[in-house]
């Protein structure tokens, strides 16, 4: 017989207790459920880091910046190719490879009503690229690229962007830059003698006007406050309940309203994000129809229902392949003081590879649905290196190289240790982890396994905000993280550079070094199809030969979408579907409301 301790018991209560009042708000959110209005109740894991054109990194601020931001190109669902957005044909090239020559589509108009210009793309240029803007960890990405934009004296629609080299990003650059009105956001024209000379130069010196300007735009109510939450998509954030949802209202005399394309839609009234983040809700609030679509549903509890006949009748549900990865990451740089130096050494690294058991995680996690994932780069895609071998689960091995490098239980506690700059500190770490009961899961599996090997991984949960936070800060020893990818080319800059691990951008682990850099300005600037592939190939060799991550699995995207819309697609490349293209079915339009 199971005997639960009484603090369990109290935990369960409180669990019980947390996912009424999720349950609560979720009802008041959208009461009196009627499924005959054609407003979309979509699933979100969490709340977005925020919603700030540029400074904002989260894949929730992404899947919401799809219904309410435009990029100039876009790649397609269907072909995985780029396609023009906001601008006529994509982009012509000059022979020489650096020159980018656009032309925005007629008839873009602002939500004021004011025409879209040239002005705009350059003003969102500057402030994509500006190290005044608080956007360190993709900045790379573009100030590499960005040299300057300019604009076309007879024609106040076109502009060419120079880039600094030729680079495979060159012709996509702008496929996640959200454009943004220059009036809006600087009616005054603070910015306009700030010149891209003046943006990438080593030098650069800020003026008191600038920096004050700066400091106004990175504030955070313009992350949060959903009147200045603006731009070209085809819906407006009106409503934010931070920690329950988020609701983005249909525009009226949208500059869209006419267009064909499945990513100018605006059929749904309104899109509310459900923000639920236990696998518990989302798994009952399915079961009452309380949602309309998701994409990160909990693999168990989606098997659970696609045994009910009734959920079959009510929703399409796919497991579909993806991009995404988890991994370990490891502080290879740590301070020394308060981050102790577990993972300096290669053999530690490698030995923290052969104790995960990354099978078992994909077994009982995922339940068999995902696979392995061996390198920075997706097995999907055609410049993945097929070489690289899985690293075993090999306790044996593990401890050999932990022996080698120093790290010996000298106490007989059964947890390793070693004198590390005159100070004798044990392998004894904490594990982050994101809050959520797989995770947490994860982290168990991980720690016990370890263990076996006298390593004491300490997890150590947290909420978005602040395990985000520390990564940037390079504040963690191990963390259990995870990178959304896609089938466009994902640029290694921004999570391998060491300019990036410098900077607080995304390379939270501090790996590279001159060669791992020189293989990224390769990649980057090799546009002969096999120079390109060898530096990506060499590069994910690095990564693997110095083991920052332990990479672990790639779980298959899991879809459910309700059966009341047509225009209801899913798709391989993220998010899965097009939310602003349901449209509800005729049948749908004269059911009762729910009670």
């Amino acid at each position: 017989m199971l005997y639960l301790h009484e603090s369990n018991l109290i935990m369960m209560f409180k669990i019980t207790i947390a996912i009424a009042f999720s349950l609560l708000i979720f009802s008041s959110c959208v009461e009196n459920r009627d499924l005959s209005e054609n407003k979309v109740i979509a699933h979100i894991s969490s709340n977005p880091d925020g919603l700030h054109p540029f400074n904002n990194n989260s894949a929730m601020r992404s899947f919401i910046f799809e219904h309410t931001q435009k990029t100039l190109v876009k790649l397609d669902l269907k072909s995985l190719e780029y396609i023009p957005s906001l601008v006529k044909t994509l982009p012509i090239v000059s022979e020489d490879g650096l020159r980018y020559s656009y032309e925005l589509r007629d008839g873009l108009k602002w939500d004021d009503g004011t025409v879209v210009t040239a002005k705009d793309v350059e003003f969102t240029s500057k402030i994509q690229v500006c190290p005044l803007t608080d956007n360190a960890s993709v900045r790379g990405n573009y100030s590499s690229v960005i040299k300057d934009v300019l604009l076309d004296s007879d024609n106040p629609l076109k502009f060419t962007m120079v880039a600094f080299n030729k680079n495979v990003t060159n012709k996509s650059i702008y496929s996640e830059v959200y454009i943004q009105q220059k009036s809006h956001w600087d009616p005054d024209g603070m910015l306009d003698d700030l010149t891209f000379k003046q943006i990438h130069n080593p030098d650069f010196k800020e003026k008191k006007e600038w920096s004050d300007w700066f400091n106004a735009f990175n504030n955070g109510d313009n992350s949060y406050q959903a009147e200045l939450l603006v731009g070209l998509g085809p819906y407006q954030i009106s409503e934010w309940e931070t920690g329950s949802y988020i609701i983005a209202s249909k525009k009226e005399n949208w500059w869209g309203d006419n267009d064909t394309s499945i990513y100018n839609q605006n059929y749904p009234e309104e899109i509310i994000f459900k923000i639920i983040s236990d696998d518990a809700s989302v798994f009952l609030s399915l079961k009452s129809e309380g949602l309309d679509a998701t994409n990160r549903i909990g693999t168990s509890k989606l098997f659970k229902l696609q045994k009910h006949d009734y959920f079959n009748e009510n929703y399409h549900s796919e497991f579909l392949n993806q991009y995404t990865y988890y991994y370990l990451g490891m502080n290879t740089r740590p301070d020394g003081i308060k981050r102790k130096a577990f993972f300096e050494d290669v053999l530690v690294r490698r030995a923290m590879a052969h104790l995960v058991p990354v099978d078992e995680i994909i077994e009982v996690i995922l339940h068999g649905k995902g696979s392995r994932q061996v390198a920075n780069l997706s097995a999907l895609k055609k410049n993945y290196n097929d070489t690289l071998k899985l690293i075993d689960l090999d306790i044996e091995a593990a401890k050999i190289l932990l022996d080698e490098s120093g790290w010996i239980d000298t106490d007989g506690d059964n947890i390793r240790d070693k004198e590390v700059n005159g100070e004798k500190i044990q392998l004894s770490f904490e594990l982050s982890y994101m809050s959520s009961p797989t995770s947490k899961e994860t982290a168990l599996i991980i720690k016990e396994s370890l263990w076996r090997a006298g390593v004491n991984a300490i997890p150590t949960p947290m909420d978005f905000t602040l395990f985000y936070k520390n990564a940037q800060e390079h504040d963690f020893d191990m963390m259990i993280g995870g990178w959304g990818g896609s089938a466009s080319y994902s640029n290694p800059y921004q999570l391998w550079h060491t300019s990036s691990w410098a900077n607080k951008g995304s390379n939270f682990t501090g790996f590279g070094d001159a060669e791992s850099d020189s293989l990224i300005d390769l990649a980057n600037r090799s546009i002969i199809e096999e120079e390109h592939q060898n530096a990506i190939w060499a590069l994910q060799a690095k990564i693997y030969k110095d083991q920052p991550y332990v990479f672990l699995y790639s779980p298959k995207r899991k879809i459910v979408i309700h059966r009341r819309f047509d225009n209801a697609d899913m798709y391989f490349e993220k998010p899965g579907f097009v939310l602003h293209n349901f449209l509800l079915k005729d049948e749908f339009k004269d059911l009762t409301p729910i009670p």
